[in-house]
């Protein structure tokens, strides 16, 4: 998303890092802004400082990182797999450590974000997106061992570029086509309100919020 460059690079400053500590960025999402961090991936690339993950378990040894940090890669894991990948954050982290990561808030404050909202719905419902409850991530933080837990709400104004929303209509096209041989209707509905909601109002990246936590 190169139209959140801003966003990613006020997340990193939040987190307070040090460039020159060792910095585990869990998911790989920010290689453009800290291409001195060991990028853990799930997915083959070739791209540098890249290691390849399971985010139940990592492939370092303990506390081997001085801040774990991830932009918006949680929302892409289950409820029921958190509490484990925040178990394997804690146990890489040096004493002291920081996990700093953002998430999405699943709440619109204007009619663009209520485009990205519909889009984010249906991929909620295809299992592509995942909804957290704050409280919950907060009690496995505790688990996991973490402590001076803070969180920020962040508003966010990010317009989402005209070829961005094509690319989301494809996408949505794409399911609505597979959908008809699965006997549902649900993301057809979702499509045509999300279709008709970005020609009146466009489309904005909704809120978010960002966690910090110390080992």
């Amino acid at each position: 998303m190169p139209y959140a460059a801003k966003d990613r690079q006020e997340f990193i400053k939040r987190s307070n890092l040090k460039p020159d500590s060792r910095i585990l960025d869990f998911g790989g999402m920010l290689i453009g802004e800290l291409p001195g961090a060991v990028l853990g991936i799930t997915s083959k690339r070739s791209l540098l400082n890249a290691v390849l993950i399971r985010p139940l378990l990592l492939p370092f040894k303990n506390s081997v990182f001085k801040s774990v940090i991830s932009y918006h890669y949680f929302d892409l894991v289950s409820s029921d797999k958190l509490g484990y990948a925040f178990e394997e954050a804690s146990r890489v982290l040096d004493k002291d450590g920081v996990f700093s990561f953002m998430i999405l808030q699943w709440t619109a404050n204007n009619e663009a974000q209520k485009s990205n909202l519909l889009f984010d719905e249906v991929l909620k419902s295809i299992g592509a997106l995942y909804q957290h409850d704050f409280e919950e991530i907060s009690m496995n933080l505790n688990k996991s061992g973490f402590t001076e837990i803070t969180v920020e709400s962040i508003k966010r104004e990010i317009t989402i570029p005209q070829e961005f929303i094509n690319e989301h209509l494809l996408m949505l096209g794409n399911l609505v086509k597979i959908e008809k041989t699965n006997d549902r209707t649900d993301i057809k509905a979702f499509a045509k309100q999300y279709f008709h909601h970005i020609k009146e109002h466009g489309e904005a990246l909704l809120p978010a919020v960002h966690f910090i936590a110390k080992k």
